[in-house]
């Protein structure tokens, strides 16, 4: 098997609304806030139920681009967990490794959407939390790479995999969910210098590293030389850094109109790794991530603008990559 996903998994709705405010913010991360009046019937626009969750965002990207890959994660047993499970086998997915939780429901999430396309995720965890390690067969997991996303801040497990991954000689993503981040770098330090590409968005590397935002220079340069191949830090229409111990780089994004940010950095994450899997050169992984994304903020819902096949010559050059000095 070319790759396995390990992590979280979701029923999602997505409710859009030109009703959903965004105020300037000096207490949330990203500068703004969502605001809606308390109290009030706010009409939607537009809805739509989804799968969602990195471990079956990522693993639709590797299906639809021809590798072989099978997913670990933890669904209830109700109807949610199972419309996950139809989804991802209709998409090529092997779902043989998806727990089914007797006692909670599968996990949710509520996204509410600005007209910008930026949103705010309520989240219900639910099944996905209770991601059993003693229930995971490690000896049928064989993958060249491991692509790991949200574990509930559960680094035991985070280690587990680290330790089988070199066992079976096979690589490792981790692009790190919320309850992780939050533990910070000091906790987490000796994980990241244990896989090959770390990725986050620029957001949750501030958290991590434990600063403003702003001081993104100073966020590059704490986490460039951790992993063996590349820190990733994306910065939504900004471009995405990748750096290591050989080069680093920057990549733009491309002038699209923006319909939903959820599951791009899902989608940028998974395309890189896509991109590695397919030929072993970061400037080519950064372009593919980037098509992946932009096909994602086009659309609502996490999977629909997944790439479904390799962007052509012509489509690569469309992306600007070059060297920064961080």
């Amino acid at each position: 098997m070319d790759i396995i996903t390990i992590g979280s998994a979701t029923r999602d709705v997505f409710v859009k609304s030109e009703a959903f405010e965004v105020h300037e913010s000096a207490h949330s991360p990203s500068g703004f806030e969502g605001c809606f009046p308390l109290g009030a019937k706010i009409d939607i626009d537009e809805v739509n139920f989804e799968t969602g969750g990195g471990a079956t965002n990522s693993a639709v990207t590797f299906a639809r681009l021809g590798h072989s890959v099978g997913i670990v994660a933890r669904v209830g047993q109700d109807a949610n967990g199972d419309e996950i499970i139809r989804v991802l086998a209709a998409e090529g997915v092997d779902t043989g490794l998806i727990q089914r939780d007797p006692k909670e429901q599968t996990a949710y999430s509520m996204i509410a959407v600005a007209g910008s396309g930026e949103r705010t995720v309520l989240v219900y965890r639910g099944a996905s939390k209770e991601l059993d390690h003693e229930d995971i067969p490690w000896n049928r997991l064989k993958p060249k790479w491991f692509y790991v996303t949200s574990l509930g801040g559960d680094l035991a497990l985070m280690r587990r995999i680290v330790d089988h991954a070199v066992a079976v000689g096979a690589k490792i993503a981790w692009n790190p969910g919320s309850a992780e981040i939050k533990r910070g770098l000091s906790v987490l330090k000796g994980l990241i210098k244990s896989v090959d590409v770390f990725n986050l968005n620029r957001e949750e590397a501030a958290v991590l590293v434990g600063v403003e935002s702003d001081q993104l220079d100073y966020v590059i340069r704490q986490l460039c030389d951790l992993p063996h191949m590349a820190a990733v830090i994306t910065d939504g229409p900004n471009g995405a850094f990748a750096c290591g111990q050989k080069t680093s780089l920057f990549a733009n994004v491309l002038d699209v109109p923006r319909v939903n940010v959820t599951g791009a950095g899902d989608a940028f994450g998974s395309g890189l790794i896509a991109g590695l899997l397919k030929k072993d050169d970061l400037d080519f992984a950064l372009r593919v991530a980037v098509w992946n994304a932009t096909g994602v903020v086009q659309q609502m819902g996490a999977k629909k603008g997944l790439l479904r096949k390799y962007p052509s010559p012509a489509q690569l050059k469309k992306v600007r990559v070059g060297e920064f000095h961080p």
